[in-house]
């Protein structure tokens, strides 16, 4: 009986700890190469991984030109912008692409972060705020690569696009069945279609993101749950038993 009551509990902790390991979220927030990681994040820095300056919207891979990786910095979003999303700052292209600084060139500015995650299905939300606007990718280039937000129409506010995402209002989106890799990247194309004087028109990005792992079954969830169904069942028995014998 000891030994049954002993399997049960290690059981029922190997159930709870699967279950709890597969429910890990994993945090993500923007943050520039040039800058301080916001604690928490499991991602990289948001790099400058392409640019096209041609006004045509990119239509696929090998569209916009790799600068490099080149670095990319921490913006104020002073009055023009909302605040920064949770555990994230704005990023831009330079140090002076946020508002009152100078116009960057109209074109599409291709910003890139990578992160880790056990391979699987995963669920969970991400937020985004851009200026102009912002085409989302997960795993942008390879055979999982997934449009998780189209470019969003221009709008008329004088500041950025008033249509999702923007600058000015937080676009909050519910993702469900996403396949993630074992090394993964979230790429924004960010659309800047002022023509503006400088100053008048700035281009940056911010976003955060929070991915959980669906629970699926698991060995360990098997062998616990079973473990304890059999303690059950003999600790049922046994009580059977004691209560005949009382009688």
């Amino acid at each position: 009986m000891k030994t049954l009551g002993k399997l049960a509990v290690f059981g029922a902790a190997l159930a709870v700890s699967a279950s709890i390991a597969s429910a890990t979220p994993i945090t993500l927030g923007s943050y520039s190469s040039t800058g301080t990681a916001i604690v928490g994040d499991a991602n990289s820095a948001l790099r400058l991984t392409g640019v096209d300056l041609t006004g045509t919207i990119p239509t696929g891979l090998g569209t916009l030109t790799a600068p490099g990786s080149s670095a990319t910095y921490t913006l104020s979003p002073g009055t023009v912008w909302s605040g920064p999303l949770t555990n994230s700052t704005w990023v831009g292209e330079s140090a002076t692409a946020g508002p009152g600084g100078t116009n960057p060139p109209y074109g599409y500015y291709e910003f890139t972060t990578t992160f880790s995650a056990t391979a699987g299905n995963y669920y969970g939300s991400l937020n985004v705020l851009a200026d102009d606007t912002t085409e989302v990718y997960l795993n942008y280039g390879t055979a999982e690569q997934t449009l998780l937000v189209p470019f969003g129409a221009l709008g008329g506010d004088n500041h950025c696009a008033d249509h999702a995402p923007t600058c000015s209002v937080e676009d909050s989106l519910s993702l469900s069945g996403l396949s993630l890799l074992a090394s993964n990247n979230l790429t924004f194309i960010v659309e800047q279609a002022g023509t503006e004087s400088p100053g008048t028109d700035p281009s940056g990005i911010d976003f955060d993101a929070c991915l959980t792992q669906t629970p699926e079954p698991s060995s360990l969830i098997l062998l616990g749950t079973g473990l304890v169904g059999a303690a059950g069942a003999f600790f049922r028995r046994r009580q059977s038993k004691q209560s005949q014998m009382a009688v």
